[in-house]
């Protein structure tokens, strides 16, 4: 997977969280219940993406994303599983 497919697989849809929470990113920002707006960047490391947003959203700054059915993302430091997307 390319960088620009990640971005391309983030924009595609809203997402909504276990709890119900809304999320939609669109132009390198982060719409959560469309509340707030969190600027982000993507980048590789090693072989994974790593989303990085202006202001931490979750348990930690930086996110590993995986993406399958639905996206995952871990925590980049305790590699914790920290949201899912579907």
């Amino acid at each position: 997977m390319t960088l620009q497919q990640v971005y391309d697989a983030l924009e595609s849809k809203t997402f909504y969280d276990a709890e119900g929470r809304r999320f939609s990113f669109v132009n390198n920002s982060i719409g959560i219940d469309r509340k707030a707006l969190i600027p982000f960047l993507i980048y590789k490391e090693e072989e994974s993406f790593i989303l990085s947003p202006e202001k931490p959203f979750a348990a930690e700054k930086d996110l590993r994303i995986e993406i399958g059915e639905v996206i995952n993302f871990y925590g980049k430091e305790a590699g914790e599983k920290l949201l899912t997307l579907a």
